[in-house]
């Protein structure tokens, strides 16, 4: 990604934020992010989707937009119609921070460093890709759950959606407590099912994984 498709984002995200958000601290949590983070040029991981520098920032931009046309075609008209389990809406700022948010955890973990691989004609080269260092190893939804914490009051189908939106691949080695856990967060608020289904299409579907050089 380049300078400038980087500084772009950074600009997309920041008016997001500013456009629909107006819940006390955002500033301050836009504020951290940009002199505290790396949020606007760390990747989105370290060999799948968006693996380059920016991606995390174009990886949540890319979720909130998915997001938005799941709620307002699907899910919206299933709630207004009444064939949803659903009565509640699901507010746009609720929606943006869950969103934009949702994988903060991500910032200050990924160091750059040099790996070996083979390439066509069989011999070793050198690149540079990713590796994790997390100095603050507290879980993944979670982590961002308590970083926002520091500086905004969140509520309690947004807590549960960024929590939860790594959905079924968390539940590989943990017990039965946690999967009715999960299971019972779905049933909350349909901002749950709405933030994983987009994380996953998103990362899934629109987002390459970039060949390192």
């Amino acid at each position: 990604m380049t300078p400038l498709e980087i500084a772009s984002n950074k600009e997309e995200f920041i008016c997001l934020c500013r456009q629909n958000i107006q819940r006390e601290g955002i500033e301050s949590l836009l504020q951290y992010i940009d002199q505290k983070t790396d949020f606007y040029t760390a990747p989105s991981s370290v060999s799948f989707h968006l693996n380059e520098d920016g991606g995390l920032c174009r990886h949540s931009l890319n979720v909130f937009h998915t997001a938005c046309k799941l709620y307002e075609t699907v899910v919206l008209p299933a709630i207004e119609s009444g064939s949803s389990p659903f009565t509640e809406l699901v507010s746009l700022e609720s929606l943006a921070i869950a969103t934009l948010f949702h994988d903060l955890c991500k910032t200050k973990i990924y160091k750059k460093t040099e790996k070996w691989r083979k390439n066509e004609l069989g011999k070793w080269e050198s690149y540079t890709g990713y590796e994790i260092q997390d100095e603050f190893p507290f879980g993944h939804g979670e982590k961002t759950c308590v970083i926002m914490g520091w500086f905004m009051r969140l509520k309690q189908e947004e807590l549960l959606a960024i929590r939860w939106h790594m959905g079924m691949f968390e539940m590989t080695e943990q017990g039965s407590s946690t999967r009715y856990a999960y299971r019972s967060a779905m049933e909350k608020s349909p901002l749950v099912t709405i933030l994983q289904t987009a994380d996953m299409l998103t990362a899934g579907c629109l987002e390459k994984t970039i060949k390192q050089k």
